[in-house]
This record gives structure tokens, sequence and C-alpha cells, in this order.
């Protein structure tokens, strides 16, 4: 595993040791989380862009696909 090192001011480290027990983990926590959000996000934009331009399937198709899926139990 890779290490980073960051500045912070005094003042947040010293909030941050009294609300947490491990500094290192709660940071790694809060940037795994940006990291979904922004791949949420990037998700959301796609699908926004396969609707707006109807390069997605039809509804004929979407039915089908969630019968089969259904069918196969999965």
């Amino acid at each position: 595993m890779a290490k980073i090192s960051i500045s912070l001011p005094d003042e947040l480290v010293t909030y941050i040791d009294h609300k947490v027990e491990n500094r290192s983990a709660l940071i790694e926590t809060l940037l795994e989380q940006w990291r979904q959000q922004q791949e949420d996000a990037a998700l959301a934009a796609a699908c926004s862009f396969v609707d707006e331009f109807e390069l997605g399937w039809g509804g004929e198709w979407q039915k089908a696909a969630i019968i089969d899926w259904e069918a196969s139990g999965s």
C-alpha cells in the first residue's frame, strides 16, 4: 500500500483526534466515500446521456431482458 502525507492545521488535527481513535482510517474512509460519489456521478451522467440520445434498449427489448433475467433466477 502506498503512503501519502497531508498537512492539516493543528486545530483540525486536535479536533479529529478528539473525535476518532484513528485519524488515518477516517481520512481513508472519507477519500473512499468521495471516490464512490465521483463514480456514482459519472455513472449518472452516462445514463443521462444514453437516455437523452435514446441509445438504450427500447421498451420491448428491456422487458424481454427483465423476463429472461427473472426466469434465470439471478
